[in-house]
């Protein structure tokens, strides 16, 4: 009798399948050296791995125990073993590792003939196997085969189990499956039974013999090592159990003192001490039990040391199975006959609780060497892993049958409930809940779906066993996720974890009020844990439903029970995922059988209306359609058909071709040969055809000749045989009478075509002359504009290099006499004069040529990323002096606004923006200066989001003459946001009228007549801005009043810098004045009458041009020596160059030259013209970068073309030549300066 944890003979985390009680400890023969045990996914792939052909068999659910089995299993299909060669479908590790064995069961399955023939003693095996099958409502007789015992049974009616044994120590047993003592089995003698195919797939309890050559299992325990332990002084080594048994005073107990026992009792007891397997001696008529040391490990428990020398039915002894074994234990002291009791359920107290443990023992009298029987030898053999496994295996079975039997979700929650409920002891109650989308609807019945997400999900009761109605742990409807209370929170675990989750009373995880008023089934006992089981398919993801189930009360959760779990959980996610996929399946057949239902009504329908369509299209239709058969008679045909062609309508006249009858005799052929085409060929066919009858114009009543346009195609049948022509018949007689029409215009068109083309010959012609014109113009501007500019430089530059030096003279006090000073003072007066009219000459110039490129739509706007601040600053640079000598005080403001709308870098064209501005700030000047009060001009800039309507008192925009459209939208504009930039130039100036308002604006038009007596000037410089400023997306106009000054005001559009163009540095922005550079004014806002030359030679001088050299490359030489002389003056070293070869000769000499760099020439910067003899300024700097390419040339060296050709392209092209700045003739030394300090501040 074994206590629960201590009745196998393998380790207590062993599944229960594979530690069945009764299997050998010394099975190494035939299984390999890994540990039996295995867990989770381990145990779940050897199970695959022994699946050797994919069957059925695999659905039963017994795979598992027998993998885990440590004996030789096979499994054949029923319907092969008679066949010539039969199918294994599964064998287990413990079969397959052992080589041998394993080679000598295959060969058994191999074709009979050769079996017989060549391995006889393979053949009696092989009948066994046959016999086995044909004897499937009994147990066979075991065989002897390959050094073992085999059994064989028929699982199913389609699957043959067959099990080894070691043959020299089979015992056959004939285990009970009732739990309840009522069931015990008792005999006289040792015996086997008929018992069912499933018990005898969990009872092949035998050994094996070990192979000498293979590992021997050690022994669990060894004997004592002394003869008689009994005497008073015995010899030998003494194992603990027998000092502590030798301690007892037997001389208090039924035994008496060991002095007395006699020698038959002694052997007996040294027997007992020295049996490896458990045995106790119960003495006397209180049955005083004294065991040995298995017996104490293995069925006592906690009740040793105690029990030993205690009565049977003494309180702390086996009180509490006397009334199952008490008429036993009688019947045998009564008789004198030995008893076998198998596999008993015997609850036993020994470890805390009332527990299940099965038994298989037996009683021998003792008569102690007299007559009399004084006492009984008992050998219990513990059963309770072996009987609990058969009991698992009959419930996983018998669910596995219920679950098969399952076609759709809602029946497989029903099937669950039947599958488990024989089964009361392990499954004391049970609760299943399917997990369903929630509704408003009223409660539903199950679910087939559900998602990992708790969101929305709702448990529904699908049943229970032992669970009264409304019960509190079973409510009808659960919210999963704001439920709260009952299992809802095992219920979320077990879905986040997918596995199955233990609870417990003694940890909190189980309320005991929950399992109140629960009907217990089994033992009737309250359980005291309980198991959650998330279902879902292993097809799938979803957890679809719940199983709560209660733990046996007399039974730990150990491994074997969670192996149990483990299995059912499997076998519930197998079964769902065959049901939703069969569920799937009907499901689909469903659907498709409805769609195609659908669909045959909706066809049905579609051809029906289209029939009807056609028909009455027929009927309605302008063209005539007809039908005709093989032997040419009409079969259908509307009535416009009968109207075109006059074919009568009596079924007597529709004879074969009477149809050709109303055709004329000249389209008689054509017909034919349609006919033949069409039923010979199989080819469609039209033509047109002359009709009989007369056709009378609707117009003129003319009768003329009655066309059709004939299209027909052949039907054929599958076999090519011809079965009918179907077409129609269009009238074409209009058509046909247009043709005479379409000549005549024909001819009529031809001759219009040769008078367009001469037409667009002339025109052609007169748009080339135009364009020769205008290239010719370009070209006498170019050459006018080149002529008039070249000698303004020479006349600007000789002008300002007098007037330089005379101011020096005055500058550095030199002593002169009065009439000297007075002819210095009216040379200055003079060069200054020479001066203004160079710079008036040069502006009309600029405006000559702007106005030839807006007339000749060439002026474009290219926008840079600019800042605008900068630009008014560098325009207004230029004015420094002119402001200064005038006395007008200038002032540039920044609104706020440009700052908030974050207008520093911006898109615009700088040139045409700085050509506005000079043109308003000249006018400013020109009209301010001769005023005798306060002279101010001020320029503001201010930013928008939208297009500026505001300004000062009587101020509107001059009209724009057309639409421009939206500059901005270009690629090369960026992304940036549009913004509007505001210019306002304020003059305290003479004013203007009403009437001088008027001619603003408009070319060669000025204020008034006076205004060019007094003031001069072309009248085309605020016509240039209006157009400039119109092409850049503003608008400009003016707000004055005579004899208080004049306000103009534009605006035009950009885009604000962005990406890689917004990163330029830039100085922040205070709103407000800005700084000029201009001199510094004194406070009574009039500026200083010093020479602003001088200043700027200052300047200069503390900048370090005296450290200069200048190569200047110049074919003129008037314009060579005057630059060359004003460059002179600011200290610099310069060198010159009649052309491009010769400045190429001049660099070979200088320190930059690869190999000069010790004893070159120092050069800083060239100055070069474009157009001379030689080689030109554009090809020479060509082949400077080339230089620089080469590494014969180590730096690059800053060049700035000094040139008169000033064109916005021919500037460009300059640049683009690697020129890396350009200087327009005719400019003035102080111009030229910050030029190139920018460009070495750069290098």
């Amino acid at each position: 009798m074994s206590a629960p944890g201590h009745d196998h003979s393998g380790s207590p985390h062993d599944n229960f399948s594979s530690d069945l009680p009764s299997r050998p400890r010394s099975w190494s023969g035939y299984r390999s050296h890994s540990p039996v045990t295995k867990h989770g996914s381990e145990k779940e792939r050897d199970s695959q791995d022994d699946v050797l052909i994919e069957s059925p068999f695999t659905d039963l659910g017994v795979s598992e125990l027998l993998s885990a089995d440590t004996r030789p299993t096979f499994v054949c299909k029923v319907s092969t073993i008679t066949n010539d060669v039969f199918e294994i479908v599964f064998a287990n590790h413990a079969l397959r590792s052992a080589a041998k064995l394993w080679k000598a069961v295959k060969k058994t399955s191999g074709p009979k003939q050769i079996i017989q023939s060549t391995a006889p003693d393979i053949w009696p095996y092989r009948k066994w196997l046959e016999a086995a099958v044909k004897q499937s409502g009994t147990r066979p007789e075991p065989m002897l085969f390959s050094e073992c015992e085999w059994n064989a049974f028929v699982i199913g009616g389609a699957w043959l189990v067959v099990g080894g044994s070691r043959y020299s120590h089979v015992q056959s047993r004939s285990p009970s499956v009732s739990p309840t003592p009522s069931s015990t089995s008792i005999s006289s003698q040792a015996g086997s039974e008929t018992i069912s195919n499933l018990k005898e797939l969990t009872q092949r309890v035998n050994s094996f013999e070990t192979s000498p050559n293979e590992t021997i299992v050690a022994p669990s325990y060894i004997t004592p090592g002394t003869p008689d332990w009994t005497l008073p002084h015995p010899k030998g080594d003494l194992s603990q159990h027998v000092i502590f048994t030798r301690s007892i005073d037997w001389g208090r107990t039924p035994l008496g003192d060991m002095n007395t026992w006699t020698r038959e009792f002694r052997q007996v007891v040294n027997l007992m001490m020295g049996n490896p397997h458990p045995i106790a001696i119960f003495w006397g008529d209180e049955l005083t039990v004294m065991y040995n040391k298995a017996y104490a490990d293995t069925v006592a428990g906690d009740k040793h040391p105690r029990l030993m020398g205690m009565g049977f039915t003494t309180a702390g002894a086996f009180q509490e199975i006397w009334d199952f074994v008490g008429p036993i234990f009688n019947e045998c002291r009564a008789t004198g006959k030995s008893v076998a009791v198998s596999e008993q359920n015997l609850p036993m107290e020994r470890n805390g609780f009332l527990e299940e443990t099965f038994y298989t023992w037996s009683l021998t009298p003792l008569y102690g060497g007299t007559p009399n029987i004084l006492g009984l030898y008992n050998a219990p053999f513990a059963t309770t892993r072996m009987t609990r496994a058969v009991r698992a295996t009959q419930t996983l079975l018998k669910l596995g049958q219920e679950l098969n039997k399952a076609q759709k979700i809602p029946e497989f929650w029903q099937r669950i409930l039947t599958g488990i409920e024989g089964n009361g002891y392990d499954f004391p109650f049970a609760i299943i809940y399917s997990v369903a989308e929630d509704s408003d609807g009223g409660d539903e019945d199950s679910s087939s779906a559900s998602a990992t997400s708790m969101d929305m999900k709702t448990c529904v009761l699908e049943g229970a066993l032992g669970v009264p109605n409304s019960h509190p742990a079973a409510p009808i409807r659960l919210d999963l996720k704001r439920a709260r209370g009952g299992f809802i929170p095992s219920f979320r675990d077990a879905m986040r974890t997918r596995e199955p989750k233990l609870l417990d009373i003694n940890d909190g995880s189980l309320a005991e009020s929950l399992l109140d008023g629960i009907e217990w089934r089994g033992y009737g006992e309250p359980c005291r844990s309980a198991v959650v089981c998330p279902i879902r398919p292993t097809n799938g993801e979803n957890v679809m439903g719940f199983l709560v189930i209660g733990v046996n009360p007399r039974r730990r959760y150990d491994e074997d029970y969670s192996a149990l779990i483990r299995l059912l959980d499997r076998q519930l996610a197998t079964s769902l995922a065959s049901v939703t996929l069969f569920e799937a399946e009907i499901q689909r057949g469903e659907d498709a059988a409805h769609a195609a239902a659908v669909e045959r009504s909706r066809l049905s329908k579609e051809l029906e209306n289209q029939r009807t369509r056609l028909q009455r299209m027929a009927e309605i239709s302008a063209v005539g359609m007809f039908s005709i058969d093989p032997e040419g008679r009409i079969l259908e045909a509307n009535d416009r058909w009968y109207e075109m062609t006059g074919h009568p309508r009596a079924q007597e006249e529709n004879h074969s071709m009477s149809w050709m009858g109303v055709i004329h005799n000249s389209s008689i052929e054509l017909m034919k040969m349609g006919w033949d085409r069409l039923s010979v060929d199989k080819l469609p066919w039209s033509g047109e055809l002359q009709m009989n009858r007369p056709w009378n114009d609707p117009n003129t009543g003319d009768e003329v000749d009655y066309w059709i346009l004939l299209a027909a195609q052949p039907e054929f049948s599958i076999d090519g045989q011809f079965l009918s022509l179907m077409g129609s018949i269009t009238d074409i007689t209009l058509q046909k009478q247009s043709e005479k029409v379409a000549d005549m215009r024909a001819r009529f068109t031809e001759k219009l075509l040769m008078k367009e083309q001469e037409t667009k010959d002339l025109q052609k012609r007169q748009l080339q002359e135009a364009e020769e014109n205008r290239r010719r113009q370009n070209n006498f501007i170019d050459i006018t504009s080149h002529e008039m500019r070249n000698p303004l430089s020479a006349i600007l530059q000789c002008a300002d290099s007098i007037a330089t030096s005379l101011k020096e003279t005055i500058r550095d006090n030199v002593k002169t006499g009065n009439s000297v000073s007075s002819i210095i003072e009216a040379a200055i007066e003079s060069a200054e004069t020479i001066q203004l009219c160079a710079q008036h000459q040069k502006s009309i110039v600029d405006d000559i040529l702007t106005i030839s490129k807006l007339d000749s739509h060439l002026l474009l706007i290219t926008p840079m990323p600019v800042q605008p601040i900068q630009v008014v600053n560098q325009t207004l640079k230029m004015f420094n002096t002119e402001v200064q000598m005038s006395e007008i005080e200038m002032q540039f403001i920044v609104d706020e606004s440009y700052v908030e709308l974050d207008a520093g870098i911006v898109m615009l064209d700088s040139s045409r923006l700085r050509q506005v501005i000079v043109n308003l700030v000249t006018n400013a000047i020109k009209f301010t200066k001769s005023e005798t009060r306060q002279r101010t001009i001020s320029i503001s800039l201010s930013a928008h989001a939208e297009p500026p309507h505001d300004g000062p008192k009587d101020f509107r925009y001059f009209p724009t003459e057309k639409s421009c459209s939206d500059v901005t939208i270009s690629e090369e504009w960026g992304q940036g946001t549009v913004l509007y930039l505001r210019f306002e130039v304020k003059d305290s100036g003479c004013g203007l009228t009403e009437e001088e308002k008027k001619n603003l604006f408009t070319r060669y038009s000025q204020a008034s007549p006076k205004t060019h007596v007094k003031y001069g000037g072309s009248g085309l410089g605020l016509f240039i801005s209006r157009q400039l400023t119109e092409l850049q997306g503003g608008e400009i106009g003016v707000a004055s009043e005579a004899g208080v000054g004049s306000t103009f005001v534009f605006y035009i559009k950009a885009r604000r810098a962005f990406g890689k163009d917004a990163h330029i540095p830039h100085e922040t922005i205070h709103p407000g004045p800005q700084p000029l550079n201009a001199p510094s004014k004194p406070p009574a806002s009039r500026v200083s009458s010093a020479p602003a030359s001088l200043t700027t030679m200052a300047s200069l001088e503390s900048n370090g041009p005296s450290k200069w050299h200048v190569l200047i490359v110049e074919d003129n030489l008037v314009n060579q020596k005057v630059l060359a002389k004003g460059i002179k003056k600011l200290g610099c070293t310069v060198h010159v160059a009649n052309h491009g070869g010769e400045a190429l000769e001049v660099l070979r000499d200088t320190k930059h030259y690869s190999g000069r760099e010790d004893d070159g020439k120092d050069l800083t910067v060239i100055l070069m013209d474009l157009e001379m003899p030689v080689m030109d300024g554009l090809t020479c700097v060509k082949k400077i970068r080339e230089l620089e390419r080469e590494g014969q040339l180590n730096v690059h060296l800053p060049i700035i073309a000094v040139t008169a050709n000033a064109r916005g392209e021919q500037v460009m092209a300059a640049k683009s030549s690697g020129m890396d700045d350009v200087m327009p003739k005719p400019f003035q030394i102080r111009d030229l300066v910050p030029k190139i300090e920018a460009l070495l501040s750069r290098a």
